[in-house]
């Protein structure tokens, strides 16, 4: 059936305000929406691939429309009356797809995201790395957010975003916020950073850290000064640690380690949880830098991090067995719910 631009409008106007999470188009099936851990069908609505185009070109910055017409992926943000939507465009067996998450009307506050609230333990450093890591939709944006929100609200900072796309918007308030996107204001992660201190800010966030250069940029930022707030794909505190530390080449791997144990200040990372009645419920494994924790990332003994923080409670550490076993004896987590592994 022909689904007009006005049925995708009406759509998505219908997931702000009914708590849908994420909206999924792709030509010739029906959009997908989900609610908690529930995917449902629409099934009156199956557009087309012109369908979709022309929601294209009505939404999305001619860029953007030039590399979906070459086969590229591209990520954007979009408005809506007054909601925002965070779009992934790709092909999908060689048809047009995407996928939307929905964004909230207003920046959580820390207190009110469960676990990840202990990230505002960093709310007060003015140097240093801060890692914030999980899997594709952890919710590390939500987290990095409120953050920065709340630093933007309690303090005079100089607060410079670097985003793929940008998501949330941080209007300055005592803070001045510079929020600058991936391919409209630069194009490289890396340069970006090492542009960014010429640009005296006080906190420098990075939405993406995939390759050395961008990694060597954050370190060496670190070092140098400035607080680092940067996200990652990692499962576990141990395995951003390893991660970070092997994106160099060998022969460099033990000066990403002193960078790293002389700048980390912590890394915390996010796992989504089945919760109770289709709720999800955030459990963070926490890692506070020490000089044990120094040491520890100096001599490559990554595996004995976990005991730090199973040691680290009273400093505001915590294991993700730990994150786990509290929500499980809160009630919150949906039942038959496994608990992770020692690693995270």
């Amino acid at each position: 059936m022909c689904v007009s631009i006005r049925d995708l409008e009406r759509i998505l106007r219908c997931a702000s305000e009914a708590g849908i999470t994420d909206v999924h188009i792709t030509a010739n099936e029906p959009v997908f929406w989900r609610r908690g851990e529930v995917l449902s069908p629409l099934k009156q609505y199956v557009p087309n691939g012109e369908n979709i185009f022309t929601f294209v070109k009505q939404y999305f910055p001619q860029r953007i429309q030039e590399k979906i017409v070459d086969g590229e992926n591209a990520n954007l943000t979009i408005r809506i009356n007054s909601w925002r939507y965070r779009v992934h465009c790709y092909s999908k067996k060689g048809r047009m797809a995407i996928a939307i998450r929905v964004m909230p009307m207003q920046i959580p506050q820390l207190e009110n995201l469960g676990q990840a609230g202990m990230v505002g333990q960093f709310a007060d450093y003015r140097q240093g790395l801060l890692l914030i890591t999980g899997a594709t939709g952890a919710g590390k944006s939500t987290t990095v957010a409120a953050l920065l929100d709340e630093l933007n609200r309690g303090n005079s900072l100089h607060i410079l975003t670097l985003e793929d796309p940008v998501e949330y918007e941080l209007p300055s308030e005592t803070s001045l916020v510079s929020q600058l996107e991936k391919e409209v204001d630069f194009f490289s992660y890396g340069q970006a950073v090492e542009n960014a201190m010429r640009q005296a800010p006080d906190i420098i966030m990075v939405s993406e850290m995939r390759d050395v250069e961008t990694v060597q940029a954050v370190l060496n930022a670190a070092v140098s000064g400035h607080y680092v707030i940067a996200t990652m794909h990692a499962g576990s505190v141990i395995e951003a640690v390893e991660r970070l530390v092997s994106m160099y080449p060998t022969e460099k791997q033990s000066m990403a380690k002193s960078l790293l144990a002389s700048s980390l200040v912590g890394i915390c990372t996010q796992k989504l949880l089945p919760g109770r009645r289709g709720l999800k419920e955030c459990a963070l494994e926490c890692l506070k830098a020490n000089g044990a924790v120094r040491n520890i990332i100096r001599s490559g003994k990554y595996d004995q991090l976990y005991n730090i923080m199973e040691a680290g409670v009273g400093e505001g550490m915590q294991t993700m067995a730990l994150a786990e076993e509290k929500l499980r004896r809160s009630n919150l987590l949906k039942k038959n719910v496994v608990i992770g592994s020692k690693a995270g």
